[in-house]
């Protein structure tokens, strides 16, 4: 016999022992109405018996609310400096220093005080040419300055020539000074139209430029006959 079915007589002989311990008194309710009032009772038991009997839902876990993430910066690109390509630096000509131009040496060429451009020489001699230049400044020119042979250029006659050696300063020049300054040279032995180039150096090699030709160069122009 189910729980339920025990609690449901237990309720109803109750009901009738109530009656009948009632029974020797007067009746005043209608007997039909005492049953419908036991039924009605134990339905009501039996409706919170099986109220009490049916399992608590357990409580569900609802699951908690992921946090959505914050969104994060993304970096930019950074533009790749790009490599730097180093500026060309201004060089003589000079095949025996090539040293850039010095910033404090500064001169203007004056005249060929020897050796006109064009002047014949003999075949194979040896002849003097001079030059005269300023010190523009604001370098001092010392003995340890130089006149430099740079290359020669010809007709295409190819004379043999023997390129003379530096030619240190003959003296101390300041700045708005003059000086002369020479150096031998010796005639190829072919006929034909030479030239000479020469450059002035300071004493740490570098040309010294010359303003009012606009150049480092200058040179001396003769005919060997």
């Amino acid at each position: 016999m189910s729980r339920f079915t025990q609690i449901s007589w237990l309720v109803l002989a109750a009901v009738l022992v109530g009656l009948a311990a009632c029974g020797g008194g007067v009746q005043t309710t209608d007997p039909s109405l005492a049953y419908t009032q036991i039924w009605l009772t134990v339905e009501v038991a039996q409706t919170q018996t099986a109220l009490s009997s049916s399992p608590t839902p357990s409580a569900t876990n609802t699951p908690a609310i992921s946090p959505t993430p914050r969104a994060t910066n993304t970096p930019l690109l950074t533009n790749t400096p790009l490599t730097a390509v180093p500026s060309t630096t201004s060089y003589s000509i000079s095949t025996q220093a090539g040293a850039p131009s010095a910033s404090c040496d500064n001169a203007n060429f004056i005249k060929d005080v020897t050796i006109q451009d064009g002047e014949e020489v003999a075949a194979g001699s040896a002849f003097v040419k001079t030059w005269r230049f300023e010190n523009l400044g604001p370098c001092n020119w010392t003995t340890s300055y130089s006149l430099v042979y740079s290359y020669m250029s010809d007709t295409g006659k190819n004379g043999v020539l023997t390129p003379p050696g530096p030619v240190a300063f003959p003296n101390k020049v300041l700045p708005g000074e003059q000086m002369d300054i020479s150096v031998t040279l010796h005639a190829p032995t072919k006929a034909g139209t030479y030239q000479m180039v020469f450059v002035l150096h300071n004493e740490n090699g570098y040309s010294i430029p010359l303003k009012n030709m606009n150049s480092y160069e200058f040179w001396v122009t003769f005919v060997v006959k």
